[in-house]
């Protein structure tokens, strides 16, 4: 018996447990098509296991239930709601910028920066004003 012959005649079973004398020669020297059948025996098997798994009765009843059941709509914020959250968070955006700038700038720290840029022979300083007096006499 060839292997496509044995898995052809495998597939037509009802009960694979229960097999002709040529397909248990076969298998007897095929290792592929033993593989094949010892497979096709697991999964008859675990079939048969699921259909004698016992399932609730009431099981129907749940599904249909809560495929009946009205679908709750989503929540959604009216707009009005929106616009008053913007207007607040707008009015808080400028309460908090205006409490964070009413300090006056210190007139110190420009002094302290302007005396270490231009006045501490940083080389920087020293390459503007060669660039501006380049371009004076032009």
């Amino acid at each position: 018996m060839k292997c496509t012959d044995f898995n052809n005649k495998l597939a037509e079973l009802t009960d694979p447990e229960k097999i002709p004398e040529d397909m248990r020669q076969h298998i007897s020297t095929c290792v592929a098509c033993r593989e094949v059948y010892e497979k096709d025996l697991m999964l008859m098997h675990f079939i048969d296991e699921e259909k004698s798994a016992k399932v609730s009765p009431f099981i129907t009843t749940r599904i249909l239930a809560r495929i009946n059941q009205p679908q709750q709509k989503p929540w959604f914020v009216k707009p009005a709601l929106v616009s008053v959250m913007s207007a607040a968070l707008i009015i808080l955006g400028f309460a908090s910028a205006s409490i964070l700038y009413s300090h006056p700038p210190e007139s110190d720290a420009t002094a302290i920066i302007a005396s270490e840029y231009y006045f501490d022979n940083n080389p920087a300083s020293q390459l503007e004003e060669i660039w501006l007096n380049s371009y004076q006499y032009e």
